[in-house]
Protein backbone atom coordinates (compact mmCIF):
# COMPACT_ATOMS: atom_id res chain seq x y z
CA UNK A 1 0.00 0.00 0.00
CA UNK A 2 1.38 3.61 -1.21
CA UNK A 3 1.53 6.74 1.60
CA UNK A 4 -1.33 8.21 0.15
CA UNK A 5 -3.33 5.13 0.33
CA UNK A 6 -2.43 4.73 3.95
CA UNK A 7 -2.66 8.54 4.97
CA UNK A 8 -6.73 8.24 3.02
CA UNK A 9 -7.02 5.14 5.22
CA UNK A 10 -6.06 6.97 8.35
CA UNK A 11 -8.39 10.25 7.66
CA UNK A 12 -11.23 7.88 7.42
CA UNK A 13 -10.46 6.01 10.74
CA UNK A 14 -10.06 9.57 12.43
CA UNK A 15 -13.44 10.19 11.06
CA UNK A 16 -14.93 7.40 13.27
CA UNK A 17 -15.31 4.31 10.74
CA UNK A 18 -12.99 1.30 12.20
CA UNK A 19 -10.55 -0.74 9.93
CA UNK A 20 -13.16 -3.99 10.56
CA UNK A 21 -15.73 -1.59 8.83
CA UNK A 22 -13.68 -0.60 6.22
CA UNK A 23 -12.51 -4.35 5.41
CA UNK A 24 -16.39 -5.11 5.37
CA UNK A 25 -16.98 -2.42 2.64
CA UNK A 26 -14.71 -3.55 0.84
CA UNK A 27 -15.74 -7.07 0.87
CA UNK A 28 -19.17 -6.67 0.49
CA UNK A 29 -19.10 -4.95 -2.73
CA UNK A 30 -16.37 -6.21 -4.27
CA UNK A 31 -16.93 -8.17 -7.87
CA UNK A 32 -14.06 -10.52 -6.80
CA UNK A 33 -15.23 -13.89 -5.52
CA UNK A 34 -13.61 -14.25 -2.03
CA UNK A 35 -12.90 -17.60 -0.32
CA UNK A 36 -11.09 -18.90 3.08
CA UNK A 37 -10.51 -22.12 4.06
CA UNK A 38 -8.61 -24.23 6.54
CA UNK A 39 -5.82 -26.45 5.77
CA UNK A 40 -8.11 -29.18 4.59
CA UNK A 41 -9.89 -26.95 2.19
CA UNK A 42 -13.10 -27.01 4.41
CA UNK A 43 -14.93 -23.72 4.02
CA UNK A 44 -14.80 -21.01 6.32
CA UNK A 45 -15.47 -18.10 4.54
CA UNK A 46 -17.27 -16.98 1.10
CA UNK A 47 -18.40 -13.74 -0.27
CA UNK A 48 -21.89 -12.55 -0.84
CA UNK A 49 -20.16 -12.47 -4.66
CA UNK A 50 -20.19 -16.12 -4.94
CA UNK A 51 -23.62 -16.98 -3.20
CA UNK A 52 -25.17 -14.96 -6.07
CA UNK A 53 -22.96 -15.99 -9.00
CA UNK A 54 -24.09 -20.15 -8.14
CA UNK A 55 -27.09 -19.04 -6.48
CA UNK A 56 -26.37 -21.08 -3.13
CA UNK A 57 -26.82 -19.71 -0.16
CA UNK A 58 -23.46 -18.52 1.83
CA UNK A 59 -24.98 -21.06 4.55
CA UNK A 60 -24.59 -24.21 2.21
CA UNK A 61 -20.69 -23.84 1.70
CA UNK A 62 -19.33 -23.15 5.44
CA UNK A 63 -18.24 -26.37 7.02
CA UNK A 64 -17.80 -27.97 3.97
CA UNK A 65 -14.81 -29.61 1.47
CA UNK A 66 -14.49 -26.82 -1.15
CA UNK A 67 -14.61 -29.52 -3.84
CA UNK A 68 -17.99 -31.03 -2.70
CA UNK A 69 -19.94 -27.38 -3.03
CA UNK A 70 -18.36 -26.89 -5.99
CA UNK A 71 -17.74 -29.60 -8.64
CA UNK A 72 -14.72 -29.06 -11.13
CA UNK A 73 -12.95 -27.69 -7.86
CA UNK A 74 -9.35 -29.46 -6.98
CA UNK A 75 -9.19 -31.23 -3.57
CA UNK A 76 -5.98 -29.53 -3.09
CA UNK A 77 -4.51 -27.71 -5.64
CA UNK A 78 -0.79 -27.56 -5.45
CA UNK A 79 0.27 -24.29 -3.57
CA UNK A 80 2.73 -21.93 -5.46
CA UNK A 81 2.87 -18.47 -4.58
CA UNK A 82 0.65 -16.67 -6.29
CA UNK A 83 -0.82 -20.05 -8.35
CA UNK A 84 -3.62 -18.92 -10.76
CA UNK A 85 -5.99 -21.57 -11.94
CA UNK A 86 -8.83 -21.31 -14.25
CA UNK A 87 -12.01 -23.55 -12.85
CA UNK A 88 -15.46 -23.89 -14.39
CA UNK A 89 -18.31 -23.58 -12.05
CA UNK A 90 -22.18 -24.26 -13.07
CA UNK A 91 -24.82 -22.51 -11.28
CA UNK A 92 -27.11 -24.79 -9.26
CA UNK A 93 -30.54 -23.64 -10.94
CA UNK A 94 -30.38 -22.32 -14.66
CA UNK A 95 -26.69 -24.26 -15.34
CA UNK A 96 -24.96 -21.83 -16.17
CA UNK A 97 -21.30 -22.55 -16.58
CA UNK A 98 -19.02 -19.86 -15.49
CA UNK A 99 -14.94 -19.46 -15.79
CA UNK A 100 -13.63 -18.23 -12.90
CA UNK A 101 -9.79 -17.79 -12.51
CA UNK A 102 -8.56 -18.47 -8.84
CA UNK A 103 -5.60 -17.16 -7.58
CA UNK A 104 -4.11 -18.96 -4.36
CA UNK A 105 -2.76 -17.86 -1.26
CA UNK A 106 -1.57 -19.77 1.63
CA UNK A 107 -1.46 -18.60 5.06
CA UNK A 108 1.42 -20.38 7.45
CA UNK A 109 1.82 -20.76 10.65
CA UNK A 110 5.40 -19.97 12.34
CA UNK A 111 6.53 -23.25 11.67
CA UNK A 112 5.89 -22.64 8.47
CA UNK A 113 3.18 -25.56 7.77
CA UNK A 114 -0.45 -24.36 6.06
CA UNK A 115 -2.71 -22.89 8.29
CA UNK A 116 -5.30 -21.71 6.06
CA UNK A 117 -5.61 -20.74 1.89
CA UNK A 118 -7.23 -17.47 1.01
CA UNK A 119 -8.23 -17.81 -2.48
CA UNK A 120 -9.49 -14.49 -4.72
CA UNK A 121 -11.63 -15.38 -7.64
CA UNK A 122 -12.16 -13.31 -10.72
CA UNK A 123 -15.11 -13.87 -13.72
CA UNK A 124 -12.83 -14.33 -16.84
CA UNK A 125 -15.45 -16.56 -18.51
CA UNK A 126 -15.45 -13.92 -21.60
CA UNK A 127 -11.97 -13.74 -21.68
CA UNK A 128 -11.73 -17.71 -22.28
CA UNK A 129 -14.31 -17.92 -24.79
CA UNK A 130 -12.52 -14.90 -26.42
CA UNK A 131 -9.25 -16.83 -26.08
CA UNK A 132 -10.53 -20.03 -27.26
CA UNK A 133 -12.30 -18.96 -29.81
CA UNK A 134 -8.89 -17.42 -31.05
CA UNK A 135 -7.01 -20.35 -31.01
CA UNK A 136 -9.74 -22.43 -32.66
CA UNK A 137 -9.45 -19.77 -35.76
CA UNK A 138 -5.88 -20.32 -35.57
CA UNK A 139 -5.59 -24.18 -35.87
CA UNK A 140 -8.06 -23.74 -38.48
CA UNK A 141 -5.56 -21.29 -40.34
CA UNK A 142 -2.62 -23.47 -39.72
CA UNK A 143 -4.85 -26.61 -40.51
CA UNK A 144 -5.88 -24.78 -44.30
CA UNK A 145 -2.41 -23.79 -44.80
CA UNK A 146 -1.17 -27.39 -44.66
CA UNK A 147 -4.27 -28.35 -46.49
CA UNK A 148 -3.23 -25.88 -49.25
CA UNK A 149 0.24 -27.10 -49.11
CA UNK A 150 -0.30 -30.96 -49.35
CA UNK A 151 -2.57 -30.35 -52.35
CA UNK A 152 0.18 -28.30 -54.00
CA UNK A 153 2.25 -31.01 -53.46
CA UNK A 154 -0.07 -33.28 -54.50
CA UNK A 155 -1.56 -31.59 -57.49
CA UNK A 156 1.93 -30.95 -59.22
CA UNK A 157 2.70 -34.70 -58.68
CA UNK A 158 -0.51 -36.18 -59.84
CA UNK A 159 -1.56 -33.77 -62.94
CA UNK A 160 2.52 -33.94 -64.15
CA UNK A 161 2.05 -37.84 -65.48
CA UNK A 162 -1.40 -37.90 -67.29
CA UNK A 163 -0.58 -34.64 -69.01
CA UNK A 164 2.96 -35.45 -69.86
CA UNK A 165 1.05 -38.97 -71.40
CA UNK A 166 -1.52 -36.57 -73.14
CA UNK A 167 0.85 -34.60 -74.55
CA UNK A 168 3.95 -37.61 -75.86
CA UNK A 169 0.30 -39.32 -77.23
CA UNK A 170 -0.99 -36.29 -79.38
CA UNK A 171 2.32 -35.66 -80.76
CA UNK A 172 2.99 -39.54 -81.84
CA UNK A 173 -0.65 -39.62 -82.86
CA UNK A 174 0.39 -36.43 -85.50
CA UNK A 175 2.91 -37.93 -86.45
CA UNK A 176 1.23 -41.24 -87.63
CA UNK A 177 -1.55 -39.32 -89.38
CA UNK A 178 1.30 -38.42 -91.51
CA UNK A 179 1.98 -41.83 -93.00
CA UNK A 180 -0.42 -44.56 -94.58
CA UNK A 181 -3.00 -46.13 -92.94
CA UNK A 182 -2.30 -49.47 -92.11
CA UNK A 183 -3.78 -52.10 -89.69
CA UNK A 184 -0.53 -51.39 -87.43
CA UNK A 185 -0.82 -48.00 -87.93
CA UNK A 186 -4.60 -47.99 -87.09
CA UNK A 187 -3.92 -50.15 -83.77
CA UNK A 188 -1.37 -47.83 -82.85
CA UNK A 189 -3.38 -44.79 -83.13
CA UNK A 190 -6.46 -46.37 -81.14
CA UNK A 191 -3.64 -47.59 -77.90
CA UNK A 192 -2.42 -43.48 -78.23
CA UNK A 193 -6.34 -42.94 -77.70
CA UNK A 194 -6.96 -44.95 -74.96
CA UNK A 195 -3.99 -43.07 -73.38
CA UNK A 196 -5.55 -39.98 -73.64
CA UNK A 197 -9.11 -41.02 -72.45
CA UNK A 198 -7.99 -42.59 -69.72
CA UNK A 199 -5.62 -39.91 -68.19
CA UNK A 200 -8.54 -37.70 -68.95
CA UNK A 201 -10.75 -39.31 -67.13
CA UNK A 202 -7.74 -39.47 -64.31
CA UNK A 203 -7.62 -35.67 -64.70
CA UNK A 204 -11.86 -35.18 -64.37
CA UNK A 205 -11.49 -37.83 -60.96
CA UNK A 206 -9.03 -35.81 -59.70
CA UNK A 207 -10.78 -32.39 -60.11
CA UNK A 208 -14.45 -33.88 -58.69
CA UNK A 209 -11.93 -35.22 -55.57
CA UNK A 210 -11.06 -31.54 -54.68
CA UNK A 211 -14.29 -30.14 -55.45
CA UNK A 212 -16.52 -32.76 -53.44
CA UNK A 213 -13.75 -32.14 -50.44
CA UNK A 214 -14.68 -28.62 -50.82
CA UNK A 215 -18.04 -29.31 -50.78
CA UNK A 216 -18.48 -32.03 -48.16
CA UNK A 217 -16.62 -29.48 -45.43
CA UNK A 218 -19.41 -26.58 -45.92
CA UNK A 219 -21.08 -26.64 -42.93
CA UNK A 220 -24.63 -25.45 -45.18
CA UNK A 221 -24.00 -28.57 -47.87
CA UNK A 222 -27.65 -29.09 -48.70
CA UNK A 223 -28.90 -33.61 -47.86
CA UNK A 224 -31.39 -34.82 -50.12
CA UNK A 225 -33.14 -37.21 -48.25
CA UNK A 226 -35.10 -39.85 -49.73
CA UNK A 227 -36.45 -43.45 -49.14
CA UNK A 228 -34.05 -46.12 -49.94
CA UNK A 229 -33.94 -50.15 -49.86
CA UNK A 230 -30.74 -50.29 -48.60
CA UNK A 231 -29.97 -54.12 -49.34
CA UNK A 232 -31.03 -53.17 -52.73
CA UNK A 233 -29.42 -49.76 -53.20
CA UNK A 234 -26.15 -51.89 -51.84
CA UNK A 235 -26.74 -54.39 -53.82
CA UNK A 236 -26.41 -52.56 -57.22
CA UNK A 237 -23.91 -50.67 -56.03
CA UNK A 238 -22.05 -53.51 -56.21
CA UNK A 239 -23.11 -54.96 -59.47
CA UNK A 240 -22.04 -51.44 -61.51
CA UNK A 241 -18.50 -51.62 -59.72
CA UNK A 242 -18.81 -55.42 -60.92
CA UNK A 243 -20.26 -54.78 -64.50
CA UNK A 244 -17.40 -52.06 -65.10
CA UNK A 245 -14.74 -54.46 -63.68
CA UNK A 246 -15.59 -56.34 -66.48
CA UNK A 247 -15.92 -59.31 -63.97
CA UNK A 248 -12.39 -59.50 -64.31
CA UNK A 249 -12.64 -59.48 -60.06
CA UNK A 250 -15.80 -59.42 -58.31
CA UNK A 251 -16.74 -57.65 -55.09
CA UNK A 252 -18.79 -60.25 -53.53
CA UNK A 253 -22.28 -59.25 -50.89
CA UNK A 254 -24.03 -60.81 -48.80
CA UNK A 255 -26.79 -59.08 -46.71
CA UNK A 256 -30.45 -59.92 -44.88
CA UNK A 257 -32.85 -61.61 -46.70
CA UNK A 258 -35.43 -58.76 -44.81
CA UNK A 259 -34.91 -55.35 -46.33
CA UNK A 260 -35.53 -52.23 -44.62
CA UNK A 261 -36.41 -48.62 -46.13
CA UNK A 262 -34.09 -46.13 -44.54
CA UNK A 263 -34.44 -42.01 -45.31
CA UNK A 264 -31.01 -40.92 -46.17
CA UNK A 265 -29.14 -39.04 -49.29
CA UNK A 266 -28.58 -41.60 -52.39
CA UNK A 267 -26.25 -39.75 -54.04
CA UNK A 268 -23.95 -39.31 -50.68
CA UNK A 269 -24.42 -42.69 -49.98
CA UNK A 270 -23.27 -44.05 -53.34
CA UNK A 271 -19.91 -41.87 -53.16
CA UNK A 272 -19.54 -43.21 -49.71
CA UNK A 273 -19.81 -47.15 -50.56
CA UNK A 274 -18.36 -46.65 -53.93
CA UNK A 275 -14.88 -44.94 -52.77
CA UNK A 276 -14.91 -48.31 -50.06
CA UNK A 277 -15.22 -50.71 -52.53
CA UNK A 278 -13.15 -49.86 -55.44
CA UNK A 279 -10.03 -48.94 -52.61
CA UNK A 280 -10.98 -52.96 -51.24
CA UNK A 281 -10.15 -53.25 -55.27
CA UNK A 282 -7.55 -51.41 -55.80
CA UNK A 283 -5.06 -52.41 -52.84
CA UNK A 284 -6.06 -56.11 -53.01
CA UNK A 285 -4.58 -57.39 -56.61
CA UNK A 286 -3.92 -61.01 -56.73
CA UNK A 287 -5.69 -61.35 -53.36
CA UNK A 288 -9.17 -63.13 -52.70
CA UNK A 289 -12.39 -60.96 -53.71
CA UNK A 290 -13.78 -58.38 -51.43
CA UNK A 291 -16.93 -58.61 -49.74
CA UNK A 292 -19.14 -56.41 -48.29
CA UNK A 293 -21.95 -57.41 -45.81
CA UNK A 294 -24.73 -55.39 -44.69
CA UNK A 295 -26.57 -56.02 -40.93
CA UNK A 296 -29.07 -54.02 -39.41
CA UNK A 297 -28.36 -53.33 -35.67
CA UNK A 298 -31.44 -51.45 -33.89
CA UNK A 299 -32.19 -48.49 -35.42
CA UNK A 300 -28.86 -48.72 -37.72
CA UNK A 301 -27.46 -50.20 -39.96
CA UNK A 302 -23.80 -51.05 -40.59
CA UNK A 303 -22.05 -51.77 -43.88
CA UNK A 304 -18.69 -53.70 -43.66
CA UNK A 305 -16.29 -53.81 -46.62
CA UNK A 306 -12.99 -56.25 -46.15
CA UNK A 307 -9.98 -57.23 -48.61
CA UNK A 308 -7.93 -59.54 -48.31
CA UNK A 309 -4.77 -56.89 -49.64
CA UNK A 310 -1.48 -55.21 -48.50
CA UNK A 311 -3.34 -53.64 -45.48
CA UNK A 312 -2.53 -50.28 -43.74
CA UNK A 313 0.55 -50.05 -41.84
CA UNK A 314 0.26 -49.61 -38.21
CA UNK A 315 2.09 -46.05 -37.99
CA UNK A 316 -0.40 -44.70 -41.07
CA UNK A 317 -3.22 -45.56 -38.86
CA UNK A 318 -3.88 -42.95 -37.43
CA UNK A 319 -3.34 -40.71 -40.59
CA UNK A 320 -5.16 -42.47 -42.72
CA UNK A 321 -8.65 -39.83 -42.83
CA UNK A 322 -6.32 -37.02 -43.39
CA UNK A 323 -6.40 -34.83 -46.86
CA UNK A 324 -3.73 -35.72 -49.30
CA UNK A 325 -2.69 -38.75 -47.08
CA UNK A 326 -1.14 -42.04 -48.62
CA UNK A 327 0.18 -44.91 -46.46
CA UNK A 328 3.60 -45.69 -46.80
CA UNK A 329 3.29 -49.40 -48.96
CA UNK A 330 0.86 -48.16 -51.55
CA UNK A 331 3.39 -48.11 -54.00
CA UNK A 332 2.68 -46.67 -57.37
CA UNK A 333 -0.68 -47.62 -57.10
CA UNK A 334 -2.57 -43.81 -58.22
CA UNK A 335 -4.38 -41.81 -55.61
CA UNK A 336 -4.98 -38.18 -54.91
CA UNK A 337 -5.09 -39.42 -50.51
CA UNK A 338 -8.61 -37.70 -50.73
CA UNK A 339 -10.86 -40.71 -51.16
CA UNK A 340 -11.26 -41.26 -47.19
CA UNK A 341 -11.39 -38.00 -46.11
CA UNK A 342 -14.00 -37.62 -48.27
CA UNK A 343 -15.91 -40.54 -47.05
CA UNK A 344 -15.24 -39.63 -43.54
CA UNK A 345 -17.03 -35.75 -43.98
CA UNK A 346 -19.68 -37.27 -45.99
CA UNK A 347 -20.60 -39.95 -43.45
CA UNK A 348 -20.19 -37.12 -40.49
CA UNK A 349 -22.71 -35.50 -42.89
CA UNK A 350 -25.22 -38.06 -43.01
CA UNK A 351 -24.96 -38.59 -38.95
CA UNK A 352 -22.50 -41.66 -39.25
CA UNK A 353 -19.63 -43.21 -38.56
CA UNK A 354 -16.88 -44.68 -39.85
CA UNK A 355 -14.02 -46.91 -38.35
CA UNK A 356 -11.41 -49.69 -39.48
CA UNK A 357 -8.99 -52.49 -38.61
CA UNK A 358 -6.18 -53.25 -40.85
CA UNK A 359 -3.14 -55.34 -40.62
CA UNK A 360 -0.33 -54.38 -43.25
CA UNK A 361 -0.01 -57.78 -45.47
CA UNK A 362 -3.34 -58.91 -44.52
CA UNK A 363 -6.15 -56.96 -45.50
CA UNK A 364 -8.17 -54.09 -44.36
CA UNK A 365 -11.79 -54.02 -42.80
CA UNK A 366 -13.48 -50.54 -43.07
CA UNK A 367 -17.08 -50.42 -41.22
CA UNK A 368 -19.61 -47.68 -41.66
CA UNK A 369 -22.53 -47.43 -39.58
CA UNK A 370 -25.64 -45.03 -40.28
CA UNK A 371 -29.26 -44.31 -38.86
CA UNK A 372 -32.42 -46.06 -40.42
CA UNK A 373 -34.12 -42.86 -40.13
Amino acid sequence: MNTSSKNSIKKIISSGITEEEILQLFVENSEDILILTDSEMVLEYVSQSLESMLEIEVSDFIGKKINSVMENFPSLPLMKPNQKMVIPLITSITKQKYLIEFQFKPIYTAAGTIQAIFAIGKDVTDRELSLKKFKDTAFKEKELNQLKSRFVSMASHEFRTPLATILSSTMLIEILLQKDFGPEIKERIQNHLKKIIAQTNRLTNITSDVLLLEKSIQIDTKILRKKIQISSFLKEVVDVINHENLERRRVNYSGPEADKIIQSDPSLLTHIFRNLILNALKYSENALEPEVHLVFRGNYFEVTVKDYGMGIPKEDQEHIFGSFYRAKNVGNIKGTGLGLNIVKELTKKLNGEIWFASKAGMGSTFYVSFPVK
